[in-house]
């Protein structure tokens, strides 16, 4: 029991890395909008020129920071939550309840991601590409497939937790 632990642990630790790592580039996607934003808006009022393509690239740095964030928000368990129902379970029940919903979350998580994926590979056999910059709209499908695929695993190694603690286990 203590090796699978040790292994959960490191798995977990791994996760952690890998999960603030991309949370960061979302982050930084994030500020990379807020920037070009800034330009547009500055380039209009005082020298009378816009960004091109400023709706392209913000769209697509925001798709990046929101599906980049989501797996530092599964593993941590930061998503909205209804603890009224459970709260008067006890603690192994709770942790139980918690470990199956856990599973469930990261099996539907994989599933957005599969067909987020399916949906990428039609966009790219197409050529689709973005109304403004021409961009290959892969580059925007792609932080949706990788975001979902990184939270599926993350809500799964979240959900190894509950059920590990609780009591009895």
């Amino acid at each position: 029991m203590a090796q699978s632990g040790g292994a959960l642990g490191r798995v977990r630790a791994v996760a952690e890395r890998i999960a603030r790592a991309m949370a960061c580039a979302g982050v930084a996607l994030l500020g990379a909008a807020i920037l070009v934003l800034i330009a547009d808006i500055v380039g209009r009022r005082t020298l009378g020129f816009s960004v091109l393509g400023t709706l392209d690239l913000v769209q697509l740095a925001v798709m990046g920071c929101v599906f980049f964030a989501m797996p530092l928000a599964f593993l941590h368990r930061t998503h909205v939550g209804v603890e009224f129902l459970t709260e008067r379970l006890s603690a192994r029940a709770r942790g139980r309840l918690e470990a199956v919903v856990g599973v469930a979350v990261a099996l539907f998580v994989a599933a957005l991601a599969y067909y987020g994926a399916r949906q990428a590979a039609l966009a790219w056999a197409q050529g689709d590409r973005s109304a403004t910059l021409r961009l290959p709209m892969i580059l925007y499908w792609a932080p949706l497939v990788i975001g979902l695929a990184a939270s599926a695993l993350a809500a799964f190694v979240a959900a190894l937790g509950p059920a590990a603690r609780a009591p009895g286990n």
